[in-house]
């Protein structure tokens, strides 16, 4: 057999293992670059927030070239991606939301992300965990996904199992926990606020470099219930860059996570880093959203959508939404 009519058959068998992976029983089928949500049967961060449907598991694809065929009944997530890549690229990821008890005895929001790439025709995968409080966690809810890839053997491979996305959640790496020593979040409220309002450092400590700030206001809210907030019709979710070192490929995923993109009036943040002190605003007024930025405001209609998306998926819109169900405390040195 030559070369090439080798290589026709193995992508022919490929074909044909995919086209099996696509029509099981209880399975959907994604396709082409985009965000995709699936419903989580463990509950979501903050109730409400993500609608009846509890969709706030997340598939992210990239480029056009992945597939993913998501198996709810036999809890399988199945990346297919056939081309070769020169370098290291992202082409996906997973984010599966849970919980878990922390040491307090308190029942705690946790979110798991895998991003997975490939670099020639080989696949990889890198994990981490989102928590809003450090610490190991017990009691572990969250839907037993594994994640596979189909490699040119057209057999799965395994990259992540259940168990092993439960170990992760449940006792960090040490990795995971010098990354978290390493980033700070402080709290900005005074004793009574309502709103929830967080700086995030990187560093040990008082050595710490403060690099963004997050806040949300809701003025007519009457309790701390996101979804009742953002119900209400006036709200406003609003980052700022208190560094002009927020890594240019980290905010122009963001924008693809979020359904931001296309936005004309961010296309500057596609082409060029965050600079210090601007501020970008998600927020809407008597129920119309608008999106604002470097002085100038649009309307926008995905305002809610893309606010709810990233105060449930982001770390810092995790802390930001566990930090505004949470009363503010006395700060312990009087600050």
């Amino acid at each position: 057999m030559t070369f090439r009519s080798s290589f026709i058959a193995r992508r022919l068998a490929l074909g044909l293992a995919l086209a099996g992976a696509f029509t099981l029983a209880n399975a959907a089928d994604f396709t082409g670059r985009g965000v995709f949500n699936f419903k989580s049967d463990t509950g979501c961060p903050f109730g409400t927030l993500a609608g009846k449907g509890n969709d706030c598991n997340r598939l992210a694809l990239d480029d056009p070239d992945t597939r993913v065929a998501l198996d709810s009944a036999a809890h399988t997530i199945r990346f297919v991606n056939t081309r070769s890549y020169g370098e290291k690229t992202i082409v996906g990821d997973v984010l599966l939301q849970g919980s878990g008890q922390a040491r307090s005895g308190q029942r705690v929001p946790l979110t798991f992300h895998a991003l997975l790439s490939r670099s020639g025709n080989e696949w990889s995968v890198s994990s981490h965990a989102h928590s809003p409080v450090g610490g190991e966690f017990s009691d572990i809810r969250i839907d037993p996904y594994r994640i596979a890839v189909v490699n040119e053997s057209t057999t799965d491979q395994v990259l992540l199992s259940a168990d092993q996305i439960v170990e992760a959640l449940a006792k960090p790496s040490l990795t995971a926990r010098l990354a978290n020593v390493f980033v700070q979040v402080d709290d900005n409220r005074a004793e009574g606020a309502k709103d929830a309002d967080i700086t995030i450092g990187l560093g040990l400590s008082r050595a710490s470099k403060s690099v963004a700030r997050a806040r949300f206001h809701a003025p007519g809210a009457k309790g701390r219930d996101l979804a009742e907030a953002m119900q209400q019709g006036n709200w406003t979710l609003e980052l700022q860059a208190l560094s002009g070192q927020i890594p240019r490929q980290v905010v122009q995923r963001d924008l693809f996570l979020y359904g931001l993109e296309s936005q004309s009036l961010l296309q500057p943040l596609l082409q060029r880093d965050f600079r210090k002190n601007e501020k970008l605003v998600l927020g809407a007024t008597n129920g119309k959203g608008y999106v604002r930025y470097d002085g100038q405001q649009r309307e926008f209609a995905g305002a809610d959508a893309a606010a709810r998306a990233f105060l449930q998926d982001s770390f810092i819109g995790l802390v930001l939404g566990w930090q505004q169900q949470q009363p503010a405390k006395a700060k312990a040195d009087g600050r």
